[in-house]
C-alpha cells in the first residue's frame, strides 16, 4: 500500500485543485463539453435522459474511442469505467473477459453474466454466453454501459449490460482509410464509409484486417471483419434499420497460464501442454438483424426486430478437439404508450423476447493438435421466452417511479447422438423466473439527480457449464448445477454543473447472492463449476469528468469492491477471488479538430486473489497500467489526415493480462511490457 500512496495523494490533489476551476469555466470547447451533456438512452426500455434514469450508466463517445487509440482489443475501451474489471485483452483464443460488479468474473473464456448488445441487437446467446470477436474496436461510434442489475429488463444473465454501437449514419457521404502497426507483429488495416441523404436511405460500412504475433509464444491472431447497416425512414411514422456482420478468424492461439515460478523465469513462454496440443481456435460467424419502429397516432408506438446468427467454431484444448456449428434465431416485439404531458404522466412498454439457440457439438481426442477418436456427439438447444412490462410514472417535474417486471421460461434440451458407449446422456431442464426491477428518481434541481433502484436477477448455467466433462466417456459433470440468483439495492447521485463543464456520479450498492457460480480448473485446463451457498457484495463507484480549459478534459474513476463468501465451507467470510478490491484511474486529454491532440492516463489495480483453496496463498500483485496517446490532425479542404501513436504499459509494470481463477497451479497469463504503436488515417 505504501507504494500506491503517492498515486492517491497526487490524484486527490489534482481533483481538489481543479474541481472549482472546472465548475467556473465559461470559454470552453463545445466539442468536449458535448461529451458531458445528458443523452437520450433506452436503458430502461424507455427513452429517457441518462441523467435522470435511476440506473448507473456510463456513455463513451466516438472521440474517446477513436482518437489515437490502438484498437486491438476492447479492453482499452472499458478499462477506465467504474465498476468494470476487464481482462484477457491479449489472448484472443480465450476472448476478452468482462465483469460488472463481479458478474462475469467466473468465466473461463468469453463473457458471462452480462448482457451484450451490438447496435441494439443481442450478441449474448440465450444461455448468457457472449464472444465479441465480431466487434471491431475501430468501428465503434459509442458504447453504453449499465452497471445496475437489469433482470426485470433483460432476463437471464443481466448483472449489467453493454451496448456497442458500430453504425455511423450521417446525412453527408464520408469515408476513412487507415493503417496501424506496432510491436509484436501488430498490424491493422481499415476502411470505413457511409452517408446518404436526410430523410432517405442512410448506410454505414466497416471492414478491417487485424493480426498480431503476440507477446508470448503461441499467441498469434488473425481477424477479418466486415459489418454494415442501413437506416431507412420510410415515412414520418415508420423507420426500418438493418445490420450485417461477417467475421472470419482463422487463427487465435492460446499460450495458456503459467505458475508464478514460470512467469519469473520467462514470461514469454507458453505452457508446455498448450504447445504439445496446439491449443487455440478458428471460427467464422455471420450475423444479420432487421428492426422497425412504427408510430401509431400520437402516443402509441410499435417496435420489433428479428435476428439470426450462424457460427462455425473449431477449438483445441489439452486432450480435447471440439467442432461446433451454431444457429441462433431471435426476435423482440413491443408496444409502447405514453400520456400527454401533465402533473401526472405515465409511459409503458410491454413486449416479448423470443430466442432459440441450437449447437451441434462434436468432441474428439486431441492428438498433438490433430483430430483423434471421437467420444461425444450431441445437439444442445437452449430456448427462452421472456415477457416484460416496463413503466414510468412521473409525479410532477421532479419525481418518477420506474417499475419493470419480467417473466422468463427457459428450456434446455441436450440430445446425445453418441451411443457407441452404450449410454444415453441426453438431458432436459426447464427454468421459470419472475424478476422485478424498480427505480426511484428524484430531481433535486435542474442538474442534481438522486436515484434508488432494487432488482432481482437470475443466471442459468450455460450449456458449456452444464456439459463439462471429466472423462473421455462424455459423462455430464454438472447435473445438479442450480441457477444463480441475486438481489441488489443501489443508491446514487448524478450531478452536472450549471455551465455543463463538470459531471460526477456516485453509486453505492449491495448485492445478496444465492447459489453463486464458482469456477475451478482441472490439472490440464478443463473448467468445472459449482454453487456457493450464500455470498454478498458491496461497493462504491465514483466517476468525474470535467473540462479544465479550452480543449482540455480531466477524467477520474474509483471503484471499491468488497465481495465475500457468506456461507461456503472453510472459506466462509473470506474474499471471493478474481476481482480487485480497489481500482482507480485518472486521465488528462487535449483535443482539437485540427492540430495536436493527446491523452495520458493510468489505471491502478490492487492485488487480486486467484484461488480460495490452499489458504488463499496465491495472489496477483497490484499494478498501475499507464498509457499515452498523441497525434496530429491536418485538415486540407475536405480531407483530414490523422497521424498518431501511443505507448501501452508506460511504466513498464510486470502484471497479468489474465488470471485463471482456481487454475490448479497455473494462474497467470503475463501481460506485455512497455510497447508502442503508430498509425495514419485519411478521413474524407
Amino acid at each position: 500500500m505504501k507504494k500506491t500512496a503517492p498515486y492517491y495523494l497526487l490524484t486527490l490533489s489534482i481533483l481538489t485543485l481543479t474541481a472549482p476551476t472546472i465548475a467556473q469555466q465559461s470559454n470552453l470547447d463545445t466539442l468536449i463539453t458535448s461529451e458531458l451533456s445528458p443523452v437520450t438512452v433506452t436503458a430502461f426500455r424507455l427513452e429517457t435522459s441518462d441523467l435522470t434514469t435511476p440506473l448507473s450508466i456510463t456513455n463513451i463517445g466516438q472521440r474517446q474511442l477513436q482518437s489515437g487509440t490502438q484498437q486491438l482489443s476492447l479492453d482499452e475501451v472499458l478499462q477506465s469505467v467504474p465498476g468494470i474489471f476487464v481482462q484477457n485483452g491479449t489472448n484472443f483464443a480465450q476472448d476478452i473477459r468482462v465483469s460488472i460488479r463481479g458478474f462475469g468474473a467466473r468465466s473461463a473464456f468469453g463473457i458471462r453474466g452480462v448482457k451484450i448488445l451490438v447496435d441494439g441487437f443481442p450478441e449474448s446467446t440465450p444461455d448468457g454466453t457472449a464472444q465479441v470477436d465480431a466487434v471491431d474496436p475501430g468501428s465503434l461510434t459509442g458504447v453504453s454501459i449499465i452497471r445496475s442489475g437489469t433482470g426485470g429488463l433483460h432476463g437471464n444473465s443481466s448483472g449489467g449490460s453493454i451496448n456497442f454501437n458500430t453504425m455511423r449514419f450521417d446525412d453527408e457521404e464520408w469515408g476513412e482509410v487507415g493503417a496501424t502497426a506496432g510491436q509484436y507483429g501488430f498490424q491493422k488495416y481499415q476502411f470505413r464509409t457511409g452517408g446518404g441523404k436526410k430523410g432517405k436511405l442512410l448506410y454505414s460500412i466497416n471492414s478491417s484486417f487485424t493480426k498480431t504475433n503476440g507477446y508470448r509464444d503461441h499467441s498469434a491472431m488473425k481477424n477479418y471483419l466486415l459489418n454494415g447497416g442501413f437506416l431507412l425512414p420510410v415515412d414520418s411514422t415508420l423507420t426500418i434499420r438493418g445490420v450485417l456482420t461477417f467475421v472470419n478468424s482463422p487463427l487465435a492461439q492460446d499460450p495458456g497460464a503459467l505458475s508464478q515460478e514460470q512467469v519469473d523465469l520467462d514470461p514469454t513462454q507458453a505452457r508446455t501442454s498448450n504447445l504439445n496440443f496446439d491449443t487455440g481456435e478458428s471460427l467464422w460467424q455471420l450475423r444479420t438483424g432487421l428492426g422497425f419502429s412504427k408510430k401509431i397516432k400520437l402516443h402509441h408506438q410499435l417496435n420489433g426486430s428479428i435476428y439470426h446468427t450462424d457460427r462455425s467454431f473449431l477449438g483445441k484444448i489439452p486432450y480435447d478437439y471440439i467442432e461446433l456449428e451454431r444457429s441462433l434465431t431471435g426476435g423482440t416485439f413491443s408496444y409502447g404508450f405514453k400520456t400527454k404531458p401533465g402533473k401526472l404522466t405515465w409511459e409503458m412498454t410491454a413486449g416479448i423476447d423470443l430466442e432459440a439457440q441450437s449447437d451441434d457439438r462434436k468432441r474428439y481426442q486431441n492428438n498433438s493438435g490433430e483430430k483423434g477418436i471421437q467420444y461425444a456427439d450431441q445437439t444442445e438447444t437452449f430456448s427462452t421466452a421472456g415477457f416484460f412490462l416496463v413503466q414510468k410514472i412521473g409525479i410532477g417535474e421532479r419525481f418518477a417511479v420506474l417499475p419493470a417486471f419480467r417473466y422468463d421460461r427457459i428450456a434446455i434440451d441436450i440430445d446425445d447422438h453418441y451411443l457407441v458407449d452404450m449410454r444415453n446422456d441426453s438431458f432436459q431442464q426447464t427454468y421459470n423466473a419472475f424478476n422485478p426491477t424498480i427505480g426511484l428518481s428524484f430531481l433535486a434541481s435542474q442538474n442534481l439527480h438522486f436515484f434508488l433502484n432494487g432488482s432481482r436477477n437470475f443466471e442459468t448455467p450455460t450449456i458449456l457449464e452444464i456439459t463439462s466433462t471429466h472423462t473421455f466417456g462424455g459423462e455430464f459433470y454438472n447435473y445438479d448445477l442450480k441457477p444463480q440468483r441475486s438481489k441488489s439495492l443501489e443508491l446514487g447521485t448524478k450531478w452536472l454543473s450549471a455551465n455543463g463543464k463538470l459531471r460526477t456520479e456516485i453509486a453505492l450498492f449491495r448485492i445478496w447472492l444465492k447459489d453463486e457460480f464458482v469456477r475451478y480448473q482441472g490439472f490440464e485446463g478443463e473448467s468445472y463449476y459449482e454453487n456457493v451457498g450464500k455470498s454478498s457484495r458491496k461497493g462504491l463507484e465514483l466517476s468525474m469528468s470535467g473540462q479544465l480549459e479550452k480543449h482540455w478534459m480531466l477524467n477520474f474513476n474509483y471503484t471499491y469492491s468488497d465481495f465475500k463468501f457468506d456461507k461456503y465451507g472453510s472459506v466462509e467470510g473470506k474474499q471471493t477471488p478474481g476481482i480487485p478490491k480497489h481500482q482507480a484511474g485518472i486521465s488528462l486529454n487535449y483535443f482539437k479538430k485540427s492540430g495536436f491532440f493527446f491523452s495520458v492516463g493510468n489505471q491502478y489495480v490492487s492485488e487480486i486473489i486467484v484461488n480460495y483453496y490452499s489458504g488463499y496463498s496465491n495472489k496477483a500483485k497490484p499494478y498501475i497500467f499507464g498509457y499515452s496517446r498523441a497525434g496530429w490532425n491536418v485538415v486540407k479542404q475536405k480531407v483530414t489526415t490523422e497521424i498518431f501513436g501511443g505507448i501501452n504499459n508506460a511504466f513498464n509494470q510486470k502484471y497479468n493480462a489474465n488470471i485463471r481463477i482456481n487454475g490448479g497451479t497455473n494462474f497467470y497469463e503475463p501481460a506485455p511490457p512497455r510497447n508502442i504503436y503508430a498509425g495514419i488515417k485519411f478521413k474524407f
